[in-house]
């Protein structure tokens, strides 16, 4: 193996992700919320700025056994990357036994008594519990060029030890997130990282149209700005409030220098209703649809089964209604990446599922981790504590 990545809080989504921006890749090693790699056409920076739902990138320097390895490994890693005067690093273990990591988490301590016998200063960087030291930190201390980063995976009886060479900007997510001059955190917002995974699971190229029927204040929008060359960029909501906000998130891209005036040339932005949405577009003309619909009327948890089991019916003729609408608008093989919602409250718990209804609709189901991972599981987004997971679900128009 000779790279690896990292993933944030969903790692299947993010698998997904990545095998969506590289077919061609064989399936990784995967240890717990990582994965190890082989990849000849490897561009790192291009890799951490296309991905939303990955959190740091790396190189693996050695493959030992876990009995054999040592501090040595790490010193003669660090001699061959000469970089500042004080040694500055972190050190995290991912997978394997509480055996493992108790003797592998003793080599920071033994790394800092050598470096200290041969007169040299250093400081080791920790995580909060001892857990993998954040992307914030390691650049905020510039620990891929000024420092080190050690990623050592676990993986039976082997260690392989890793660099962190990319991490995931928190700055710039966080401004598109909260920084935007329109945000209706009542009416539900679509997480730009998840925005950023559903575009590149759409795999959109140039000279595609890809469009947003339920685009809000516009963040699928934006993400497929940063992260395609799409030929267009289509929102629409049935709202005029949200076209109102888009536009005006929009010039704020602008302004803000995150987009350039070319890249919000490529939009296309109306009110209309998606259930009727074939009246504004010609047959054929969309290559991929990418949007969350409706999560239903926001929840306070002590909802009783029959209300969330309502807002799931209405949901489901919502869905039903719209994917026979899209059908004659959408281009041959067009992919779909969408969101079912599930509700959980004190009531109880239900689950938009149109699966049945799929191929009835002229659609097939999708998994978008074929080849790597067959077990079909759904992929499901979900923050603690939140009343609604969003179930993401891939189609393809059946030619």
């Amino acid at each position: 193996m000779n790279h690896f990545l990292i993933f944030g809080a969903h790692p299947r989504l993010s698998l997904a992700e990545l095998k969506a921006i590289k077919p061609s890749l064989a399936p990784p090693t995967l240890v717990s919320n990582g994965a190890m790699v082989h990849d000849a056409e490897w561009n790192g920076t291009e890799l951490m700025d296309r991905l939303g739902g990955t959190v740091k990138l790396g190189d693996i320097m050695k493959e030992v056994s876990i009995d054999a390895l040592s501090v040595e490994h790490l010193l003669k890693i660090v001699d061959e990357h000469p970089r500042a005067d004080q040694i500055i690093f972190g050190f995290s273990v991912i997978g394997g036994s509480k055996g493992a990591k108790t003797k592998l988490n003793r080599l920071p301590l033994q790394m800092k008594k050598a470096l200290k016998a041969k007169n040299v200063r250093s400081r080791w960087v920790t995580g909060k519990d001892s857990s993998l030291l954040s992307p914030a930190a390691v650049a905020k201390l510039n620990l891929t060029d000024q420092g080190y980063d050690f990623v050592v995976f676990v993986d039976g009886t082997s260690a392989f030890i890793g660099l962190t060479t990319h991490v995931q900007n928190a700055d710039a997510w966080s401004e598109r997130d909260y920084g935007r001059p329109i945000r209706d955190d009542k009416a539900g917002m679509l997480p730009p990282k998840l925005a950023r995974i559903m575009v590149n699971l759409a795999r959109v190229e140039k000279s595609n149209v890809i469009l947003d029927p339920f685009c809000g204040s516009g963040t699928v929008l934006m993400e497929a700005a940063l992260a395609t060359p799409a030929k267009q960029i289509i929102g629409s909501d049935d709202d005029p409030r949200q076209i109102t906000s888009t536009k005006k998130n929009n010039a704020w891209l602008v302004k803000k220098n995150i987009l350039k005036k070319t890249d919000t040339d490529r939009f296309s932005v109306f009110a209309s209703d998606a259930r009727t949405i074939s009246k504004r577009l010609k047959p054929q003309s969309v290559h991929a649809v990418v949007t969350e619909g409706s999560l239903g009327p926001p929840l306070r948890g002590s909802e009783s089964k029959a209300v969330i089991e309502k807002n799931r019916d209405d949901i489901t003729d919502l869905w039903r209604t719209t994917l026979k609408e899209f059908h004659p608008l959408l281009n041959e093989n067009a992919r779909l990446v969408i969101i079912w919602p599930s509700f959980k409250t004190d009531g109880g718990t239900a689950l938009v599922r149109l699966d049945a209804d799929v191929e009835r609709l002229g659609y097939r189901m999708i998994n978008p981790l074929e080849g790597w991972d067959e077990s079909n599981a759904p992929l499901i987004y979900h923050r603690q504590g939140q009343k609604v997971a969003r179930r993401i679900v891939m189609l393809e128009k059946k030619s």
